[in-house]
């Protein structure tokens, strides 16, 4: 791996000029800098409070900490006395984290930002923490710290490992580099026999790839099962609700229009839209789209009494999970520009899933419409149609929210799979 190496830190210089420089002009890289300052003192602080050998947690952002949390709480539960620590590489999920996990209670030892990947700044995180398995979630793999981990005989694995058919890490560069790095991985533990086929692929050498299944859905259940009731606070009308989760600006091109036509169709109909970044001028844009149509409006944030709008904008964030289960039908966000957002929150709330047409980085978009419980639209014609099959055919909806459901139920399970496979490190 000396040529990998070599090149990755010849690079990476230049990515941190890079990122300094787009953080004038972009609000999120300039926190993700200034989240990182001041490292030094926080993992010193960190190295004097232990007193047993960690197990580190590296995840990018939301989702990934989802999937880590129930692997998180089996660890904690089997093993008490050891400390889980936890790594973020974006400012999104680390205020996640600082929103929703010590409300819960802090389980976690040490949470913190993961400092630029320099070689000798893994090495003081390394000193630091003294783990005894580091474990990456879903993609996000820090080269220097896999490398300086390894040189110490630290087992690193890869859980809810994801590879999609289009990765460029596929491509026969990326399989030059990551082909390397992945070697450097003690077990890879895929998402899907899929996943592990394509790991393989780019690893051929590496003989502990295995299937465990996707944690994401053990963290949805968990929520399921714990959701506040009065999370999204409705009329108690019966009125049949459709949720726009996750919504990005592409997507509101496309779904707009459907539910101008929608409202009209469907005289009862309700209407949430969550955006993805509920930042004021999207909500105001959101805003003017219903009082456009001469439809009621509020949002979340609003004191009020009169819960009656046609039209709700959920201006808060962490409760878009939970929210599913004030609804019948669900569009979900993400897949008319990079990739479609979680489609297993509102599955397993038992609805009926439509989104755009760039749902490859979604294993379960894929299996929901195999299993008849989603529904790919791919123009704005297309999103229209879909919803108003779903809305407005109650054994069609109700047929294929109830396959929903049930696919989110046998995908179950893949907590305990993953903790048999990484027992032997604890």
């Amino acid at each position: 791996m000396p040529a990998q190496r070599l090149l990755y830190n010849m690079m990476y210089p230049l990515a941190l000029v890079g990122a300094r420089i787009s953080s004038l002009f972009l609000p999120k890289m300039r926190e993700a800098i200034r989240g990182r300052s001041g490292y030094q003192e926080r993992w010193r602080t960190l190295q004097a409070s232990l007193r047993e050998a960690t197990v580190w947690f590296h995840v990018a952002s939301v989702g990934e900490f989802e999937q880590a949390r129930p692997v998180i709480s089996a660890i904690r539960r089997s093993h008490p006395d050891i400390p889980v620590m936890v790594t973020f590489s974006s400012p999104s999920g680390y205020h996640f984290w600082k929103r929703r996990e010590k409300a819960e209670g802090n389980v976690i030892h040490f949470v913190d930002y993961l400092p630029f990947d320099r070689a000798r700044t893994m090495r003081f995180c390394l000193d630091a923490a003294r783990p005894r398995l580091l474990v990456f979630v879903k993609f996000d793999l820090w080269p220097n710290l896999i490398w300086e981990a390894r040189a110490r005989d630290i087992p690193v694995a890869l859980i809810d490992a994801t590879l999609s058919p289009s990765s460029k890490r596929l491509s026969a560069a990326g399989r030059w580099f990551y082909g390397g790095l992945y070697l450097a991985l003690n077990p890879i533990l895929a998402i899907s026999a899929e996943d592990a086929a394509r790991f393989a692929h780019s690893a051929p050498a590496h003989h502990a790839i295995a299937m465990c299944g996707d944690t994401r859905f053990d963290r949805v259940m968990e929520r399921w099962n714990a959701r506040a009731r009065d999370v999204l606070p409705l009329p108690d009308d019966g009125a049949l609700t459709l949720i726009a989760g996750s919504t990005w600006p592409p997507d509101e091109a496309r779904l707009l229009p459907a539910l101008t036509r929608l409202v009209r169709e469907v005289p009862d109909l309700r209407v949430i839209v969550v955006p993805h970044e509920p930042l004021p001028a999207h909500v105001s844009t959101l805003r003017q789209w219903a009082l456009e149509q001469g439809l009621s409006v509020r949002t979340t944030s609003e004191t009020t009494t009169d819960l009656s709008a046609r039209v709700v904008i959920v201006d808060t964030v962490g409760v878009l999970a939970e929210a599913y289960a004030h609804a019948h039908v669900a569009y979900v966000g993400g897949a008319f520009s990079t990739g479609v957002h979680s489609v297993i929150e509102p599955a397993i709330a038992g609805l009926p899933v439509v989104f755009g047409p760039r749902h490859d980085n979604s294993f379960e978009a894929g299996q929901l419409i195999e299993h008849g419980a989603a529904s790919s639209a791919g123009n704005e014609e297309e999103v229209y149609l879909a919803l108003r099959r779903y809305l407005t055919d109650e054994p069609s909806r109700r047929a294929a929210g109830s396959a929903a459901r049930t696919y989110v139920r046998s995908q179950l399970g893949a907590t305990e799979k993953c903790m048999a496979a990484l027992s032997a490190y604890l």
